[in-house]
């Protein structure tokens, strides 16, 4: 999967407005593959893609790429397991999580970039 811009029109400063478009190896066109988004890591912002498309849809990945590639069922299995003995723990920790001012920034932004 690579990426094209494509030209879509010129305005008066003759700067061009692009879109960014992906295709696969035979150039077909893929409507969309991933979004820029932004993921709180400790004080900080990390630049990530959520994915649209694929296994991973939904998730956020470091690189568009990866979200073609499949899920492993072991550790997908693993993460289960865990989420089951553990979800209360989870929940209390995310609700303390989500009052942060970095988390709020965040998802601000990451409102803003999907248009909403």
């Amino acid at each position: 999967m690579k990426l094209l811009k494509e030209l879509l029109q010129f305005d008066n400063n003759s700067s061009c407005l692009c879109e960014e478009v992906y295709v696969d190896e035979n150039d077909n066109i893929l409507s969309e593959a991933a979004v820029r988004q932004f993921k709180r890591y400790g004080n900080t912002f990390v630049k990530k893609y959520r994915c649209l498309v694929g296994p991973k849809k939904g998730k956020l990945v470091a690189h568009p790429g990866d979200c073609a590639t499949r899920k492993d069922p072991k550790k997908v299995r693993q993460g289960r397991k865990v989420m089951r003995s553990k979800k209360g723990i989870i929940k209390r920790k995310s609700k303390v999580s989500k009052r942060k001012s970095v988390s709020r920034l965040v998802t601000k932004i990451n409102k803003r970039i999907m248009g909403k």
